[in-house]
């Protein structure tokens, strides 16, 4: 009877529910199903898991050793390499101190020639040299070393400063980036503040050989100087065209910070970054102006002669190069009057 109902269950696809003493049975089935064994132990392990620990528990050996390396090899040799460029820099600030310095300075370029055939320049930076002839064989590492003794000298260190110092920006790779960077940074500061010098001087040419002149009533300038500011050299004027004319609305006094702003744009969009032509051209024009003083020539410029002295010599005028200026000047006046409109309408009504 029982066989019959088995069977007949077996055949429609149902099962029994199974009694209370198969609980267990069916968990070891499933247990087997997953890959477990009922006799296995938490510290019983295949021939694969004994491999995988070994190959596991070399990695961390390689990682000691790795710790040992850095003790041993970087983090002392880095504190080795900077007592060294410490010991480097205390050398060579002895040779600059020394009165003798000049002559230590050309033995080491002669014996850097006839031993090594290295040829220096009698104008190449003298800690360069120092290091070149310490490190005679190894060009980069003396290039390198040079540029951090360099800057231990330009922030005026002691020799016993200087490896603290290296520690704390950074290491060596990171100081000398960075002064680097500082200095070209320097460099293209210096080159537009004296561009737009150099505008502000194309300027008063333009104005002395200008031959249009404005009179206006006080009360048509508006004076937009912040207090507690100076009041900058050129007024700025506020125009609008109206067909073929162009209509002055106000004359603005503004301030240096401003009028510093105002050049700066005209020098971007105007002026170019060959100083030297501009110079050469403005010193033509003024020449052809008859301008020896005043209208923005100052002393040391060319042709500078103080007031009421002759002028010694005079110029060969470069035709080219002076129209250039006089181009630049007359879009540099457009330039001003367009570029401050804008600026000077909103200060003007805050004044207001």
């Amino acid at each position: 009877m029982e066989n019959t109902e088995q069977n007949t269950q077996a055949a429609t696809g149902q099962t029994s529910a199974p009694a209370p003493g198969q609980d267990m049975e069916f968990g070891l089935l499933m247990n087997r199903v997953m890959g477990g064994t009922t006799t296995s132990r938490p510290s019983d392990k295949s021939a694969n898991d004994v491999q995988v620990d070994i190959l596991l528990g070399q990695a961390s050996g390689l990682g000691k050793l790795n710790d040992q390396y850095t003790q041993t090899f970087v983090i002392k040799g880095t504190k080795a390499l900077y007592d060294l460029l410490g010991a480097i820099y205390s050398y060579a600030l002895q040779i600059d101190g020394s009165p003798l310095r000049d002559h230590v300075l050309q033995r080491m370029r002669e014996q850097l020639q006839e031993v090594h055939n290295i040829k220096t320049q009698a104008n190449s930076p003298w800690i360069t040299t120092v290091a070149r002839f310490i490190l005679p064989s190894d060009r980069q590492t003396a290039y390198s070393y040079a540029r951090v003794v360099q800057i231990a000298f330009d922030e005026n260190l002691a020799p016993e400063e200087l490896p603290s110092y290296i520690r704390e920006r950074g290491g060596i790779s990171k100081i000398t980036a960075t002064k680097e960077n500082e200095v070209a940074t320097k460099a293209i500061k210096d080159h537009k503040s004296a561009k737009v010098k150099l505008t502000s001087k194309v300027l008063w040419a333009n104005a002395k050989g200008s031959t249009l002149v404005a009179d206006l009533e006080p009360k048509q300038y508006l004076n937009v100087v912040p207090e507690g500011k100076t009041k900058g050299t050129f007024d700025l004027a506020i125009c609008v065209n109206v067909g073929q004319e162009v209509k002055i609305i106000r004359f603005l006094q503004v301030s240096e910070q401003m009028e510093e702003a105002v050049l700066s744009a005209i020098a971007d969009a105007s002026v170019s970054d060959d100083l030297e032509k501009v110079q050469s051209g403005l010193d033509d024009y003024r020449q052809q102006l008859g301008i020896s003083s005043g209208w923005g020539m100052l002393p040391g410029d060319k042709g500078y002669a103080a007031p009421n002295m002759p002028v010694i010599a005079a110029a060969t005028t470069n035709a080219q190069t002076t129209a250039d200026v006089q181009a630049t000047s007359e879009s540099a006046t457009t330039a001003t009057a367009t570029a401050t409109a804008t600026a000077a309408a909103t200060q003007a009504a805050d004044a207001s």
